[in-house]
Order: C-alpha cells, then sequence, then structure tokens
C-alpha cells in the first residue's frame, strides 16, 4: 500500500516536471523565432509566379529558406515544390491603355509576367488582362468638328505613321496631329476684346493664326515682319534673280527676307549689342496705350536711341547722360523738410543744374564752381571747377 501511494506521488511529480519543462522550451522557441525573424529582413522587391518552364531539374529541393541565402538581389522563392533563389519581378515597361470600353469581370492575369512578349497586365474597368501597352505619339490632336461616334482606335500605337488616336467628344479616329501654322503674331497696336475666341490655329479660317489681343485671344492674319535687322549686305553676296522669299513669312523660324542687291533670300537677323547708355527713367503713370513705335531690342533703334521701357511697352529713347560738374558740398543739418525741386537723377534738373543730395532728400542745384584739393598717395593735387 505505501509502495503503491509512493509510486502515485512520483508520477505526478514527474508530470508536472514534464509540462513545466515543456512550457518553458515553448516560449524559448517563440522568443527565439522573433529574434531570427529579426535579424533576417526580406529583400525589396516581389517573388515572380512559378513557372514550370523556369524551375530546376529538381523543383521539389529547399534550395534556400530566406533572401539572405541568395545573392545579389535575388529572392528565395517558391518553385512550386520547394524553394529557390530567383530574380524579382519587374513590371514591363510602358503604360497601360486607358480604359475605353468596360471588359470581362474576371482576373484573366496578376502580373506582367502572366503576358505573352511586352503586354501588361491591365485594369479593363472591371477585371484585369493582357494588353498592348498604351503608344501616345508626340504632339497635340487637333480639333475634329465630325458628328460620327464611331470608335475607330483606342490609343496612339493603333495609328499609322505620327497619326493619333483623337477625340472628336463622340468617337475616336486616327488624325495627323496639330500643327501650328507658318508665320508669326502681329504686334499688338491696341488691345482686343477680354476673351477666348480661339485656342489653336486650327480654329482659325485660311492662314490666320490664334494671336494674343493683349487681353485674350483671337485669329489674327500672321504677320509678314519679323523682329530684328537683315544683316549689312556684302559686295558680291548672294545670288542675282534668285528669290528664295518675298517676305519674312515665307522663312523659317526667325529669319528674315533679306536683299542680296538682285535677289531676296532667307536669313538669320542681324543681332546688334546693347548700345551703351543708360534708359531714362520712366514717368509714365496712367492708362496704358501700346504706341506703334515699340521696339524689341537697341537693334530697333536708330543712331544712339535704346529701346527702353515706359512703363507700358518698349519705345526708342535717347539714354540718359549725366551732365557734367560735381553736386556742392552738403551743409544741411536739420528737420527734413519735402520741397517743390526734388529730382531722380539730372534729367529732371532743368539747365546745367545737377540732381544732388540735400541731406534729407535730392533736389535740383548748381554745380559746384571753385577749388578742390584732392589728397591722393601722400600727393596734393588742385582741380579748379569753372562755370
Amino acid at each position: 500500500m505505501m509502495n503503491t501511494r509512493v509510486c502515485c506521488s512520483l508520477i505526478a511529480v514527474l508530470l508536472c516536471l514534464f509540462v513545466f519543462l515543456s512550457t518553458t522550451d515553448a516560449e524559448e522557441n517563440v522568443t527565439g523565432s522573433k529574434l531570427v525573424a529579426q535579424q533576417i529582413q526580406a529583400k525589396p522587391g516581389v517573388c515572380p509566379l512559378f513557372s514550370p518552364d523556369g524551375a530546376v531539374d529538381k523543383p521539389c529541393l529547399k534550395l534556400c529558406f530566406h533572401d539572405r541565402n541568395c545573392p545579389d538581389d535575388q529572392k528565395c522563392c517558391s518553385s512550386g515544390c520547394g524553394r529557390q533563389c530567383m530574380p524579382p519581378y519587374k513590371e514591363k515597361p510602358g503604360v497601360c491603355p486607358k480604359i475605353q470600353i468596360f471588359g470581362p469581370c474576371k482576373e484573366l492575369c496578376s502580373l506582367d509576367d502572366d503576358c505573352l512578349n511586352d503586354q501588361k497586365c491591365c485594369s479593363n474597368g472591371c477585371g484585369h488582362q493582357c494588353m498592348d501597352p498604351s503608344k501616345e505619339k508626340p504632339g497635340v490632336c487637333p480639333k475634329i468638328y465630325l458628328d460620327d461616334c464611331l470608335e475607330l482606335c483606342f490609343q496612339d500605337g493603333q495609328c499609322p505613321d505620327d497619326q493619333k488616336c483623337c477625340s472628336n467628344k463622340c468617337g475616336h479616329r486616327c488624325v495627323p496631329p496639330y500643327k501650328e501654322k507658318p508665320g508669326v503674331c502681329p504686334k499688338i497696336q491696341r488691345f482686343g476684346p477680354c476673351k477666348e475666341l480661339c485656342s489653336l490655329d486650327d480654329d482659325c479660317l485660311n492662314d490666320q493664326k490664334c494671336c494674343s489681343n493683349g487681353c485674350g485671344h483671337q485669329c489674327m492674319d500672321p504677320s509678314k515682319v519679323k523682329p530684328g535687322v537683315c544683316p549689312r549686305r556684302g559686295p558680291g553676296v548672294g545670288l542675282c534673280h534668285v528669290f528664295e522669299c518675298v517676305d519674312d513669312i515665307d522663312c523659317p523660324v526667325n529669319e528674315k527676307c533679306c536683299s542680296t542687291r538682285c535677289g531676296r533670300e532667307c536669313k538669320p537677323p542681324f543681332t546688334l549689342p546693347e548700345k551703351p547708355g543708360v534708359c531714362p527713367r520712366n514717368n509714365v503713370i496712367g492708362i496704358c496705350v501700346v504706341r506703334e513705335d515699340n521696339c524689341f531690342n537697341d537693334g530697333d533703334c536708330p543712331n544712339d536711341l535704346k529701346c527702353c521701357s515706359y512703363g507700358c511697352g518698349s519705345q526708342c529713347m535717347a539714354p540718359y547722360r549725366e551732365k557734367p560738374g560735381v553736386c556742392p558740398r552738403n551743409h544741411i543739418i536739420g528737420i527734413c523738410v519735402v520741397r517743390d525741386n526734388y529730382c531722380f537723377d539730372d534729367s529732371d534738373c532743368p539747365n546745367d543744374q545737377k540732381c544732388c543730395s540735400n541731406g534729407c532728400g535730392r533736389q535740383c542745384m548748381d554745380p559746384y564752381r571753385g577749388i578742390y584739393i584732392i589728397l591722393m598717395c601722400g600727393s596734393i593735387f588742385i582741380l579748379v571747377l569753372q562755370h
């Protein structure tokens, strides 16, 4: 009887000890797994879908356990029956086409790798299917004034040559891209209506262009004179009786139609360096009125005139020139009072007066006439200023 009790007690102790040790081992395994998971970081990217064609001879072998067993950027991926190192999935180049018509509500693909050649796995509006990538051609669609609602294309790739698949607000068809009409918009002489009466040259009849009128856009006849000056003709330059052009509008880009003494040909305009001098200060305040004597650069102005802003545009003006003489020394100390004869530069002053500081602002003064004694580098210079 005693032996039976001892045996039962011993068995109970062994069972408790077994349960305790099993629980401790499980906790250690869970903690260890967390540490291993923290140490092993998956490489960026997604494993490709398994294809038997790319599997090794024995696909059920586990040739890797995690990404760090694989070289470079390869990942440890399923081979269908085992695991092996594979390059990560890379999306095919190109962009999926715009959804024009809803397709079947089925998932016929999930990645680009499911599609043949350069096709991509794209949304059809309800599911996914393999589609040719959109190949948008350069250029802008013109305005189409057809009322038919035929869907003759869905993307530029379906159109020949450089044609684009363009909408007529009811359907789509292949048409040549919009091309700006030749010529240059005329200079703005007076402001037009503040309305957008056109947006592209195609909105205008014949050879008219869609041009700014200073406040909006409207159709205008192109200017026949481009800005700039024809280069000086040298002796014997050019071919006689060859008329390559009649007006500037016949020449490409910014070239001008210039005389060759016995013919006309397109030439780049002569670019003059900026003329010396400074533009006078602009004193115009009020309503802008575009004048006819406007200019674009100093080369458009005769003699030594410069192309200067008058606050509302540009026109040829004589450059500002400082008057000779020296401003008198300022002896005014006291309260600043604004006087009527204030100025900004010598051009604001009558006769030979100069615009000088009075210690509180600027005013027109007679230049100093007298003797200046100048000490420079240890030598004395006497400067005599006379009227």
